[in-house]
């Protein structure tokens, strides 16, 4: 890794919109946001492209990558890794992979609310995880029917007699909001349809990269070290047929 960090370039391109970031010694330098639709084998080299133009950088002066690895589209996902993945391996830089719903959480790091960010995940099935000032509380994971409030009874109502305020995040929160609605739960009143907050910003992704890089430096400090993998957060069969017959 060279001698210091400055410029780290964040990608996700796990959902439906394409954002990317360019952060300059912990602060962002640019930032694009776009709504496209998964069109992202066509829109994210010329994206990255444009916004290092404006900004007259190089990638030559890249210190290091980072990109959300799921869980979220699985083409999305490919994209992002793969991209991040070459670019660090071209520049010889370390590429840093980080959990869409953690990035999806950051903004709220400071709040003392629980914070359950969740993709859609279709057939109605949900990825989620539970965050609280900055902590993760639980793994990424994928919800099917009744697993969500299960776990949300056993691990912050059972032997709790506070009642407990949760903000939900992401394109997924009608699906939660119903799944939680009978629980003994305060949830953080937001409005009925999608709005900034449901989606990745790019340059969360940097900043939660910077502190890995930072708390790593010995195992980044030769440069590129291994491509990142992505996540997708799917259950095996085995683990299928585990959950059916618990049901």
């Amino acid at each position: 890794m060279k001698d210091t960090i400055k410029y780290i370039l964040a990608i996700d391109s796990s959902g439906s919109s394409l954002s990317v970031a360019l952060l300059e010694n912990h602060l962002i330098r640019t930032e694009k946001f776009l709504n496209i639709s998964n069109q992202h084998s066509v829109n994210l080299l010329p994206a990255l492209d444009s916004m290092m133009q404006e900004v007259e950088k190089s990638y030559d002066e890249l210190s290091a990558v980072a990109v959300t690895v799921g869980p979220g589209s699985f083409t999305g996902i490919r994209i992002g890794v793969s991209t991040a993945n070459t670019m660090a391996y071209g520049l010889n830089i370390p590429v840093v992979g980080i959990s869409a719903l953690e990035a999806l959480a950051f903004p709220y790091r400071n709040q003392m609310n629980i914070i359950l960010p969740v993709f859609d995940a279709r057939g109605g099935r949900l990825y989620g995880a539970f965050f609280q000032q900055g902590q993760r509380i639980t793994a990424d994971q994928q919800f099917i029917d009744q697993d969500l409030p299960e776990l949300v009874r056993e691990r912050f109502l059972n032997n709790n007699s506070e009642e407990q305020s949760v903000t939900i995040l992401g394109d997924g929160f009608m699906m939660a909001q119903t799944l939680l609605a009978e629980l003994d739960l305060r949830l953080t009143p937001r409005e009925s349809v999608l709005t900034k907050q449901d989606y990745i910003s790019a340059s969360s992704i940097g900043y939660l990269a910077w502190e890995t890089l930072e708390q790593k430096s010995k195992l980044y400090e030769k440069g590129y070290v291994e491509p990142v993998k992505p996540n997708y957060c799917v259950m095996t069969q085995a683990e299928r047929n585990l959950t059916k017959k618990k049901k």
